[in-house]
């Protein structure tokens, strides 16, 4: 995901991506088969990697690379105007958030599949048509996830049941469950060496049908980081489309790029767009019950974290910016 600040509020279930602001390009240029949308916000560092993987990827397929920056300051834009003249950017008003950034590509796209991708990826030989290979064989298919990998070529787990009470639980209490593991709605290793259908996909690279952007209106511009993808995904199958996954298309991800620079920040940011996910998708009542398992599990992280500071296992500014991001999240 992409660090953001406040994003432009749509009401709730709503999803109608911003109308392009710069000019379509010329009627003459060709039809792209694909269409790819990086939204980048401070990613100078990264972004030529991931433009360079992608016109390598597959030669012979007829792409276009659509790059929206959510005011960076560190010069993103002009690199990509610089060095990748075949890529379309688009300035957005501010740092509008993940969600609208990506449906103001969405909605200058013209090709029939619709790629949203991070700048932090990097696609492998054949990667592109491999996704559209497999998401052409399936009419019900709305949207894919690709094999993501980490650097070392290691897997990266791309595909994950919906949010439960009991994830949210072990999110908090991590040592009962293995990050990784089925209680905390991973799907085995062994399930990412097949094709096989999915319940939610990460928003690090994800293909979507066109026809499924049009019909659920892309991405919920209220949340302002973390869930906006779990949620499309849930709407888009409650439409009566499936979501899959392929292993044939492997694209490297190095994650918690922009996230990992502000760890409070991030923590905040999830916890308040897990409870707007289960106050619009399951109803009053288990969203209560996730504020107590919050309330519950923010005195524990509480009382480590003040146990570390007497300690000295941690200074005294980053125990008074955990305590600071456990007020907040209290108070949201």
């Amino acid at each position: 995901m992409i660090a953001a600040g406040n994003a432009t509020a749509q009401p709730a279930g709503s999803g109608t991506p911003h109308m392009p602001s710069p000019e379509q390009p010329p009627a003459a240029a060709p039809a792209p088969q694909l269409s790819i949308i990086i939204v980048t916000h401070n990613s100078a560092g990264v972004i030529g990697a991931c433009l360079r993987s992608l016109y390598r990827s597959d030669p012979a397929l007829a792409i276009e690379v659509i790059v929206v920056d959510n005011a960076s300051s560190d010069g993103t834009a002009d690199l990509v105007q610089q060095q990748f003249a075949n890529t379309r950017v688009i300035t957005a008003n501010g740092n509008t958030g993940y969600a609208a950034g990506n449906n103001l590509g969405f909605a200058a796209a013209r090709a029939p599949w619709l790629l949203m991708l991070n700048p932090d990826t990097e696609a492998r030989a054949g990667a592109l048509q491999a996704m559209l290979t497999a998401a052409d064989r399936r009419p019900q298919l709305g949207m894919l996830a690709p094999r993501l990998v980490f650097a070392d070529g290691s897997l990266q787990h791309s595909t994950f049941r919906f949010p439960n009470i009991a994830q949210a639980f072990y999110g908090f209490f991590e040592k009962l469950v293995p990050l990784n593991s089925v209680a905390n709605g991973r799907y085995p290793a062994a399930a990412y060496e097949h094709e096989r259908m999915v319940e939610h996909i990460l928003g690090a690279a994800i293909l979507v049908r066109r026809t499924l952007w049009q019909q659920t209106g892309g991405l919920d511009e209220g949340f302002a980081l973390y869930f906006e993808e779990t949620d499309w995904c849930r709407r888009a199958q409650l439409a009566g489309w499936q979501l899959w996954y392929t292993p044939d298309a492997v694209i490297m991800h190095i994650g918690a790029h922009a996230t990992s620079r502000q760890p409070e920040r991030s923590a905040v940011l999830f916890a308040r767009s897990q409870a707007r996910f289960f106050r619009k998708q399951y109803g009053a009542g288990w969203y209560l019950l996730l504020k107590l398992i919050t309330v519950a599990g923010l005195l524990y992280w509480l009382a480590r974290s003040l146990y570390a500071g007497l300690r000295q296992r941690i200074d005294g500014a980053t125990l008074a910016r955990r305590c600071a991001s456990y007020w907040q999240i209290l108070g949201s």
